[in-house]
């Protein structure tokens, strides 16, 4: 409006016309209408990236650019016709350099949507962020409630104490380290929402380690990873609490005679991970209930990645079966950053 008015003052060396005046003031209308109409479009597409955003976007603003340069057009007229000036009869001229100039209004006012989406974004993104940092905070509490209580110290410690006793230094100080690196995970790097696949893998085999002291046998776990993979980027804690449940529900009943398999791989650009066990036990979900440990997988990976990510469960022929699939990214940690 400023802008236009501004014209008509120069054009007519001083207060424009009544008409122009009118003409300024209601042709915002229909522009602020076709305004919201560009920033609904880009609502919508804006899950789609930059380039496939604006491939759509395009046709649309051109179709905006040429109503609203048709609207004002007609609307210059009318006001004319009803304050008894002459029709211009120069419609396809002016509209040729209406559209020119509402290109450049609605290009920009696109881009400042596209600010504002950004900036939304970023917002939703770091709350996403402090959600996951929660998340992975309550699984490492509920790690330590489940697994570190007094009964499974009391045990690992005097399997520590009969190894040292028997001589079987190298053992125990094998075992120490892996209640280390298990104890360390568990309570430190809280702020680290993501670890590498090897890390986690790592973690795993520390909890192994201890159970097969508490239980007096080594579970039957195999783990199938591909070198390609060490770096693919994991929720810390998210195989651990399955990996517990196969083990609690699937193998322990079955008195050794079951075995888990957790395996890594590619699917499509992302990753798979799968926790299944050959039990005949209720597998990674307890009897009558859904599964804590399950559950909490599952919310995590809905907190960090949202619909980018999911989890299926459920008995197949060989036992109970857990598929996740996350987007497939390299993590890159600090120096020293690692539990040692």
């Amino acid at each position: 409006m400023a802008a236009f008015a501004s014209i008509g003052a120069a054009s007519s060396s001083g207060l424009p016309h009544l008409w122009y005046l009118c003409y300024v003031a209601g042709v915002p209308v229909s522009g602020v209408l076709l305004s919201l109409v560009l920033q609904a479009g880009i609502r919508r597409l804006e899950m789609r990236s930059l380039t496939g955003r604006w491939v759509r976007l395009i046709p649309l603003l051109l179709v905006i650019v040429v109503i609203q340069a048709a609207i004002d057009q007609w609307f210059y007229e009318l006001m004319r016709e009803v304050f008894g000036r002459k029709p211009t009869g120069e419609y396809l001229r002016a509209l040729a350099l209406n559209t020119a100039v509402y290109v450049w209004i609605f290009i920009i006012q696109a881009l400042i949507f596209e600010l504002i989406a950004a900036m939304n974004r970023a917002a939703r993104n770091a709350r996403n962020a402090e959600e996951a940092r929660e998340a992975a905070r309550a699984a490492q509490i509920e790690a330590l409630r489940n697994e570190l209580n007094p009964h499974m110290l009391f045990n690992t410690f005097n399997g520590l104490s009969s190894l040292v006793l028997s001589g079987r230094n190298a053992e125990a100080e094998m075992l120490l380290e892996r209640l280390s690196i298990y104890m360390r995970a568990c309570l430190d790097g809280a702020d680290a929402a993501l670890v590498p696949l090897a890390e986690e893998i790592e973690l795993v085999e520390a909890y192994l380690a201890i159970e097969s002291v508490r239980f007096a046998s080594t579970p039957d776990v195999r783990i199938d990873c591909p070198d390609d993979l060490a770096e693919a980027a994991v929720p810390r804690l998210i195989l651990q609490p399955l990996v517990e449940n196969a083990l609690k529900y699937a193998v322990h009943p079955s008195r050794g005679a079951a075995s888990v398999t957790v395996r890594a791989a590619r699917d499509s650009g992302r990753l798979r991970l799968t926790v299944e066990d050959t039990g005949t036990g209720a597998g990674a979900v307890p009897p009558g209930g859904t599964g804590r440990g399950l559950s909490i997988v599952s919310r995590r990976l809905e907190t960090l990645f949202g619909a980018d990510a999911s989890v299926n469960a459920g008995r197949d022929e060989s036992g109970f079966r857990v598929d996740m699939l996350l987007p497939l990214s390299a993590v890159a940690l600090e120096s020293g950053a690692r539990p040692r």
